[in-house]
This record gives structure tokens, C-alpha cells and sequence, in this order.
């Protein structure tokens, strides 16, 4: 069996249990749900959190669970979103300063952080995620772009270690505890075709997400003309937080072990 997603389905994409409603209702899968049925109709890694919640269920029961948390979702009240800003701002502009978000979020985090795609060069933006992991035991997920300049395919993870013990060495100086980092191969590779991951976002307790185009350097976060959305809504958290636990969980993404 796949690697297991933690969180039930809370932690499956909204249409992943769209379509299984709908292959439920039209007896294209059997109840109760098996492992090899639902792996053979490519649900793959999500699997074991469909299991955990639903296995054992006949149809109906099936049904009207997905129903429940598919109404749950739809029935919230609506996402609360902000404007994000780094630069120069007129007079009368209501948006919301960049670096000083990023800060609020880390100090605020109380479970987890998914930090994806950008790039760092100053220990500054990070401390209040180390002291958040150090006094909370908050959880971090760190994904880092590695770019593509591995003199040969062979040597990608080599050169992404190595890329990474420089994160540490300059830029995560605070010691333990350390956020899991992961990265994606392909992106130390070199090319072409040339890969990134060029994702950018923050999810803070499966509750807040940020989207922004402001890198964690001093730059982005102060000084370049950057622009962003804070989108509260836990749905759209949980869903986007699984989108990268997925990847982990598949094996898409490779583990830094330095």
C-alpha cells in the first residue's frame, strides 16, 4: 500500500471525492471500498485516508458520507481574502504588508507550515518559524527549487545535497529543530527540458494560505514591487496542504538526508 496521507479526508482533494461519489452512485465501485479496486481505478496514494474513513461501508453509507463532507466544504462561509504587497504604496492603499504577514504567520502557526518554492538569503524571515517549531513543536514542510546545473542526470541528488547543506550552513542558522526539507529531482537536473518548482506558498495550520511572488530575501520582502493574496478559507488550505503531501507520499519529491 501507498504511503499514508495523515488527516482522513480531510487530506482528499474535493474532486477526488467528487469522482468516487460519483462512480459510488452509478455502481461502477463496489461497497464496501477495497484497497486493490481503488488503486486499480488510480487513486493511488490517497487510498489509505478513503480506507481509514469509509472502508467497511456499504453504498448508501458511502454516499452519504461523501455527501456530508462534500456539503461541509461547499457550505462554509466564504473564503476571506487580502491583499499582499511589497513596494512603494499610495496614499489610501489597504493592503497588507508583506514581510510583516509572513512574520504573523510563522508566530501564529500552532501545528503545521508548508513553505514551498522560494528562494532565501537571509536567517531573519525564518527566525519566527524556528522559534514556532522550538517552543509549539510546530511541524514544517519545506520544498526548495534547486536549480538545474548537476553536470550530469547521475549526480542530481548529490548536487541538491549539497545545495541544501548551504541552506543550512547560511541561511537556517538556528539549529534544531529543522524543518523536512524535500525537493524535486528533476529540477537539479540539467537541461533541457529544464524543470522548476516554481510554486509559491505558505499554508499555516491547514487554515491560512498565502500565494505570493515575493521571494524570502530581503529584496523580495521589502524592497521589490511583489503582489499576493491571504486567502483564509480551510478548505482551500487543506486541499492545497494535500496537494503536497501527495507528492511526498508518491514519492515525486525526494528527502533531503543530510
Amino acid at each position: 500500500m501507498s504511503a499514508k496521507i495523515p488527516g482522513g479526508l480531510s487530506q482528499v482533494p474535493r474532486p477526488v471525492l467528487e469522482r468516487l461519489l460519483e462512480s459510488v452512485d452509478r455502481g461502477q465501485m463496489e461497497c464496501p471500498l477495497s484497497e486493490l479496486e481503488l488503486l486499480a481505478s488510480g487513486y493511488g496514494v490517497v487510498v489509505p485516508a478513503i480506507l481509514d474513513a469509509l472502508g467497511g461501508l456499504g453504498g448508501e453509507a458511502v454516499s452519504a458520507a461523501l455527501r456530508l463532507v462534500l456539503a461541509e466544504r461547499t457550505h462554509r462561509p466564504p473564503p476571506r481574502l487580502s491583499l499582499v504587497w511589497t513596494g512603494p504604496e499610495a496614499r489610501g492603499s489597504v493592503a497588507r504588508d508583506t514581510a510583516i504577514l509572513v512574520r504573523d504567520l510563522f508566530q501564529g502557526a500552532n501545528r503545521s507550515v508548508i513553505v514551498g518554492g522560494y528562494m532565501f538569503d537571509t536567517p531573519s524571515i525564518l527566525e519566527p518559524l524556528h522559534s514556532a517549531m522550538r517552543t509549539r513543536g510546530v511541524t514544517v514542510l519545506l520544498f526548495l527549487d534547486i536549480p538545474g546545473e548537476a553536470r550530469s542526470a547521475p549526480e542530481a541528488d548529490a548536487f541538491a545535497t549539497a545545495a541544501i547543506d548551504r541552506f543550512f550552513r547560511e541561511v537556517w542558522t538556528f539549529g534544531s529543530p529543522k524543518p523536512d526539507v524535500y525537493y524535486d529531482p528533476r529540477t537539479a537536473m540539467p537541461g533541457p527540458p529544464w524543470a522548476s518548482l516554481h510554486a509559491k506558498c505558505i499554508v499555516v495550520d491547514d487554515e491560512r494560505t498565502l500565494i505570493t511572488s515575493a521571494n524570502f530575501t530581503e529584496r523580495g520582502q521589502t524592497r521589490n514591487v511583489e503582489t499576493g493574496v491571504l486567502i483564509e478559507d480551510r478548505s482551500f488550505a487543506e486541499e492545497l496542504g494535500a496537494q503536497w503531501r501527495i507528492l511526498i507520499a508518491a514519492g515525486l519529491v525526494r528527502p533531503y538526508r543530510g
